[in-house]
């Protein structure tokens, strides 16, 4: 079998994404903790198309086995080659309570249920924007850490697309004074406003696409932002610098998740780049694996690899992005405002991604 150096090379030439030896030894370690391809996935937390690439070129070297219910296990020669590499298993030592967030929300407990209560209803994910909604769990502790930061309670929020309905969580707790919400799916902008409507919520839902320009009043207007961006490079520079462009001043904060599930090192770095020295941001938090997405019913038709390992119901809430929050500071800005084209969702570390075969 190759060495580490020569599986990363071999990786990188077939998917375009740049892989590292400690890419493929996190892999090889999540492979031998579990048999079940999505979970490989979370414990690793590598680019889908890497991970999938990895994997087969273990079958193919005869390392691993994949048996009729799609289960991944080393053999005894597999095992051996984790052993010539000390590569032990991985190892999960995160808080089940909080599920790693940190966040305590004991005191939240009956928001947590009427959020669940409320939005019982909700649409359903669709594959035409891309959507995957996260946990409850997940929306109300990003309640809980934008009021622990002081970035909730008597503020202007403004939330750039919302399948997670975040904006609704936000209206039910009480703490803002106004919630804007800009949304390019029809059936969430009419859903988000029958609910303000019928609960009394102080939220405003309107379509919009994030390539278009944003409306002049809300430049300059809001004291936070939250927003859940595609992955790649434009996309996230766009939707995270639209949401720069609505903050007031020095001292707002803006949220948004990003993987390493879809996003590799290699793009967190583009992207830190381009908000400390573009935008003049500071970035104060990020919070590893802080949002959990519910599975979406489209998954398997749309993944970018026909391997039969990838073509199994996930056990598990896998897909998960690290939460960061980021701070303007006195010389702040955003994006320019104005129409931008951009590609959203498909790019070489997308779970449906531009292969040599796509």
């Amino acid at each position: 079998m190759k060495n580490l150096q020569d599986i990363a090379q071999q990786i990188y030439q077939k998917t375009g994404v740049v892989t590292s030896t400690k890419d493929v030894e996190k892999i090889l370690s999540a492979s031998a903790a579990t048999s079940h391809f999505w979970e490989i996935i979370t414990l690793s937390q590598r680019p889908f198309p890497v991970v999938a690439e990895v994997i087969e070129l273990l079958r193919q070297e005869g390392l691993v086995e994949v048996d009729q219910n799609r289960e991944i296990k080393f053999n005894s020669k597999g095992m051996e080659y984790l052993k010539s590499l000390n590569i032990a298993p991985k190892k999960v030592y995160t808080c089940p309570h909080c599920e790693g967030r940190g966040i305590n929300l004991s005191q939240l407990e009956y928001l947590v249920r009427r959020f669940d209560e409320i939005t019982v209803d909700r649409p359903k994910a669709i594959s035409n924007y891309d959507q995957g909604f996260v946990t409850t769990q997940t929306v109300i502790s990003r309640i809980a850490l934008m009021a622990e930061r002081g970035d909730l309670e008597g503020k202007k929020l403004f939330v750039l697309g919302d399948d997670d309905l975040v904006s609704i969580a936000a209206g039910l707790s009480g703490m803002p004074k106004e919630i804007v919400v800009l949304e390019i799916d029809d059936r969430l902008v009419n859903y988000i406003n029958d609910t303000a409507k019928k609960y009394n919520l102080p939220i405003e839902a309107m379509k919009y696409d994030f390539r278009d320009k944003l409306p002049e009043k809300y430049l300059g207007y809001f004291d936070t932002f939250i927003t859940d961006p595609p992955e790649t490079v434009e996309a996230l520079e766009l939707s995270v610098g639209r949401g720069i462009s609505t903050l007031r001043k020095e001292g707002c904060a803006g949220y948004f998740g990003v993987t390493l599930i879809e996003a590799s090192l290699e793009k967190w770095n583009i992207l830190q780049q381009i908000l400390t020295s573009k935008f003049k941001v500071a970035i104060t938090d990020i919070i590893y694996d802080f949002n959990h997405y519910v599975n979406w019913d489209y998954l398997l038709k749309t993944v970018g690899k026909p391997y039969d390992f990838i073509q199994v119901e996930p056990k598990l809430n896998w897909y998960r992005s690290s939460m960061y929050r980021i701070e303007t500071l006195k010389d702040s800005k955003g994006i320019e405002n104005e129409y931008k084209p951009c590609e959203l969702y498909v790019d070489e570390e997308a779970i449906i991604y531009k292969g040599e075969d796509k």
